[in-house]
């Protein structure tokens, strides 16, 4: 273990050299974050999530994700302005001094200025600082838990600790929060503890959203093994806390019209999460549900939005994001026309593109039955991992956002589900490409609008996409082929049934060959 956690430290140590040129948000400059690769959320939303000015998220400025997120940002800006104070750096020290020295009102009036840019500075340098040291934290959980749930294969946790993924993505956003508390489920599930699992789950999805959709893989393997009370009881805690950790935030929080203006008072005995505001011949009145989408003359209408929903009214109202295949069908730059009947279909049409949301759901519950279906037909009862690896891969690839850091959901999975290093390292290399070829195709993009010739045109950078969700759909097709034959899964060649199975492994198989 102390190895593993070393790995883990010379990985994040590596990452932070990596993301140090962006550490300072002063230095953003003439695309200066994409040409060095190492842009991070981190250093973007600590002023735009309204962190520097010592905002508290959701109360005093609306916050783009779920409310552990908000929490971790909150206590991180605090380490920050904490760290600030008690030692200044040289700049800042400089800047005071400077001060210190002034004879005039003039020269004191412009060097107060210069100590509290300075301070502002040091303060976003202490953000990033302290989330790499969370983001590292949780990085070394998610390596013991997975070593832990691993059973005799304890090593596989280095392709984890070890990946390109957690040197590149550790920081780029706070993932690995969420990582952490699923991969700690997936350990108390191994351990036989069903509530313990949904408590960890639930706080995955009240940071990331995503590790609530375990439960549908789960469902299927425990109506095959007869443990549908282990399921129901992580079920329960996992919606539970889900809702129980959201909810009070959500009750409590201001309604926005604006992430950077004053809240508005909406009635108190509203718990909707939108309202329209409309202004018609001065006078101002509240709505409750989304704006309309064409206003008649004379009027004015804003929408207004509970700052905890922000994230969910966000996600609905989105379009195809960068790396997602539907931007390629919809960008007539791509290789298709985008005239085709897809596109139109997918295409983002008004405040909320409908049709592509529609298009998303059927997808993401076409994978959902057909994981539940695999866990009912295969020969054997596949392990847990591999179904938790195939639902997050599936709801990914026909997801309208597959963000680059979202690798990060699927190594620990991918290593407990197929600890094999050649496809997994050919897997990462695209991930790899990717990242790199969206940074120049921003590059290429600005450059364009501003009439000159730099970067990469956007084909090179959904080439690379598309390579790398066809290796993820190479690494599914082996995890299926491992599942429907037995004794290729190199976990099982051991003589383990499923080391992360828990109430399951062991369970009575009744879809198994008779003895």
């Amino acid at each position: 273990m102390r190895v593993l956690l070393a790995f883990v430290a010379l990985t994040s140590l590596l990452g932070f050299a990596q993301k140090a040129p962006c550490r300072s948000g002063s230095t953003w400059q003439h695309e200066y974050q994409y040409t060095r690769a190492c842009y991070t959320d981190v250093v973007a939303l600590y002023s735009a999530e309204g962190l520097s000015d010592g905002k508290t998220p959701y109360y005093q400025h609306p916050v783009e994700y779920p409310v552990v997120i908000g929490g971790v940002m909150w206590v991180s800006s605090g380490l920050a302005r904490g760290l600030e104070s008690l030692h200044h750096d040289s700049d800042t020290q400089k800047a005071l001094d400077q001060l210190a020295a002034a004879t005039t009102p003039a020269d004191a009036t412009k060097a107060r200025s210069s100590v509290d840019y300075r301070k502002a500075i040091a303060r976003g340098r202490h953000f990033y600082d302290v989330t790499w040291a969370l983001m590292t934290a949780c990085a070394m959980i998610v390596v013991i838990a997975l070593a832990k749930s691993a059973g005799r294969r304890p090593w596989d946790a280095a392709m984890f600790a070890l990946s390109p993924a957690l040197l590149l993505h550790a920081t780029t956003n706070w993932d690995l929060v969420a990582v952490a508390f699923a991969t700690l489920g997936v350990w108390a599930w191994a351990r036989k503890h069903p509530v313990l699992a949904g408590v960890l789950f639930g706080l995955g999805t009240a940071t990331k959203l995503y590790p609530v959709l375990f439960l549908i893989p789960l469902l299927g393997l425990c109506l095959r093994g007869r443990r549908m009370k282990a399921w129901g009881a992580v079920a329960a805690a996992t919606l539970v806390t889900a809702i129980g950790l959201t909810l009070p935030f959500y009750l409590t929080a201001p309604h926005y019209a604006d992430i950077n203006g004053s809240p508005v008072k909406v009635p108190v005995s509203s718990v909707l999460p939108l309202h329209c505001q409309i202004t018609e011949a001065g006078v101002t009145h509240l709505d409750t549900g989304r704006c309309p989408t064409k206003v008649p003359a004379g009027e004015t209408a804003v929408q207004v939005t509970n700052a905890v929903y922000r994230f969910f009214d966000l996600n609905e109202t989105r379009g195809a994001d960068w790396d997602s295949l539907y931007l390629q069908v919809i960008d007539a730059r791509g290789w298709t026309s985008g005239n085709n009947w897809f596109s139109r279909l997918v295409a983002q049409t008004g405040p909320t593109p409908t049709e592509l949301n529609a298009v998303v759901a059927a997808g993401v519950l076409l994978v959902a039955a057909g994981v539940v279906v695999l866990c009912l037909v295969a020969p054997r009862r596949p392990r847990v991992p591999q179904v938790l690896f195939l639902m997050l891969t599936g709801f990914l690839l026909v997801n309208k956002v597959d963000s680059p850091q979202y690798v990060l959901w699927l190594v620990p999975l991918a290593v407990l589900a197929r600890p094999r290093w050649r496809l997994f390292l050919a897997w990462q290399v695209t991930e790899v490409l990717v990242l790199v070829s969206r940074f120049y195709f921003f590059i290429g993009n600005d450059a364009l609008s501003k009439g000159r010739s730099e970067g990469i045109d956007m084909k090179w950078f959904f080439a690379a996409v598309l390579l790398r969700d066809v290796l993820l759909v190479v690494y599914s097709a082996f995890v299926i082929r491992e599942i429907w034959r037995p004794d290729t899964d190199v976990v099982r060649a051991e003589g383990q049934d499923d080391p992360a199975g828990g109430v399951l492994d062991g369970a009575p198989d009744r879809s198994a060959a008779p003895a």
